[in-house]
């Protein structure tokens, strides 16, 4: 655990045939550990074809401190964006307790059915307080599950009619959108 050089006492107390002239010791520790540094992690998860679906992005420290310590998040658009719909933004400070190591950040992924690419978006760590960051930026992969969309045309039936012309009309659609 990271923590302060720390000190005790040896008191001395009811010689016997001497006198006291320091009647106390101090015992020092001297701290070895580093001040902690603090990571994300990425993460993968498959979008869904409706509702939501959560991203839970682990941030950890190297090691334990004594400290409160603090560090701030925010999501950034990538290939997946906000503005599409991919995953809805988040930010906020994250707060360790001392001796604590772990905190998690969750971010709400959407589901659709629009075929895609596998899309990426950003958790940016900033700000760190009692701690250095050694890595800035956890990466979410969004997993497309969604197929590609099949092409079908309608069949349609004109009466000749007698003269002019006649105009046969034909629907052309996709299964489902895509990008």
């Amino acid at each position: 655990k990271f923590e302060p050089n720390e000190s005790f006492f040896v008191n001395l107390s009811s010689p016997t045939n001497a006198t006291i002239s320091d009647n106390q010791g101090v015992g020092t520790i001297t701290d070895n550990d580093t001040q902690p540094t603090i990571t994300i992690d990425d993460i993968t998860i498959t979008e869904g074809s409706s509702g939501t679906q959560t991203a839970v992005f682990t941030v950890t420290l190297s090691n334990p401190s004594y400290q409160t310590i603090t560090v701030n998040y925010s999501t950034a658009d990538n290939t997946a964006t906000v503005a599409d719909g991919d995953y809805n933004s988040t930010s906020g400070t994250l707060t360790f307790a001392p001796g604590q190591t772990t905190q998690t950040i969750s971010v709400v992924v959407n589901g659709d059915t629009k075929f895609e690419p596998t899309e990426t978006f950003f958790v940016n760590l900033s700000s760190a307080v009692n701690a250095t960051i050694a890595d800035n930026q956890g990466v979410g992969t969004i997993t497309n599950n969604d197929l590609q969309p099949t092409i079908s045309i309608n069949d349609v039936t004109v009466t000749e009619g007698n003269s002019g012309t006649q105009t046969a009309t034909f629907t052309v659609s996709l299964s489902n959108a895509s990008y």
